[in-house]
């Protein structure tokens, strides 16, 4: 039987995926940057999703820089050992693994 903390864990790890996957996805389909704005991309209201991006930000896994002319943006890309993070992290299915964290909440309800 899986724990709340292990439950809470593989959520985190998940929500680090998620973002990264978005940046991922944009880096090889569309652009080299993803412009959010600073108060989404820099937010305290969520403070799992905060420190999920602060942890990317860290690792050195994305980076985040000024937008020119729109002091309220940031263009977010995803870095090398992002990428290597993300394709990693999905091949060996840890950046596909919060199915088995909502089996085991709708199980228990």
């Amino acid at each position: 039987m899986i724990d709340k903390l292990e439950i809470s864990i593989k959520e985190r790890i998940q929500e680090r995926y998620d973002i990264i996957a978005e940046i991922y996805s944009s880096w090889f389909e569309k652009t080299a940057s993803v412009i959010a704005p600073k108060s989404a991309f820099y937010q305290t209201e969520h403070i799992e999703k905060h420190r999920a991006i602060a942890y990317l930000l860290e690792r050195k896994y994305i980076v985040a820089k000024p937008v020119d002319n729109d002091s309220e943006a940031v263009a977010v890309t995803i870095t090398p050992d992002g990428i290597d993070f993300y394709e990693q992290g999905y091949l060996n299915g840890n950046a596909r693994g919060i199915q088995v964290v909502y089996d085991v909440k709708n199980k228990e309800e």
